[in-house]
């Protein structure tokens, strides 16, 4: 095999890791947003797993344009989302602001973020 190939065979392996990540991902962070929008963390698969939650609401942020916020809108399970969210959203973003600006009837928190 030429170090081109291996180079075309390592290119090839990384972009099908990327797919199989990318399945993995929830619609809303596979879809584009032209404005502002929601992101729902309120799925029973966040319920047991907090760094997951926080992940994909990072990610959320990443996806929102500046000019707009994003709601992440998380599960009930892990309560006020200030104290396990905000610190990190801050490291990632200095420039975002984000405040609780509901409970929802479940249990679950609004949390509005401005990029």
């Amino acid at each position: 095999m030429s170090e081109i190939d291996t180079v075309v065979d390592s290119d090839a392996t990384a972009d099908h890791d990327a797919t199989a990540d990318h399945d993995d991902l929830p619609a809303f962070l596979t879809e584009e947003h032209a404005g502002s929008w929601s992101a729902n963390l309120e799925l029973d698969r966040y319920a047991d797993d907090r760094e997951s939650l926080v992940e994909h609401a990072l990610l959320a942020v990443e996806r929102t344009d500046p000019a707009h916020h994003v709601n992440l809108v998380t599960h009930p399970e892990h309560g006020n989302p200030e104290p396990y969210l905000g610190e990190r959203l801050r490291e990632r973003f200095p420039e975002a602001t984000a405040e609780v600006v509901d409970q929802c009837g479940c249990g679950g928190y609004v949390y509005r973020v401005e990029p």
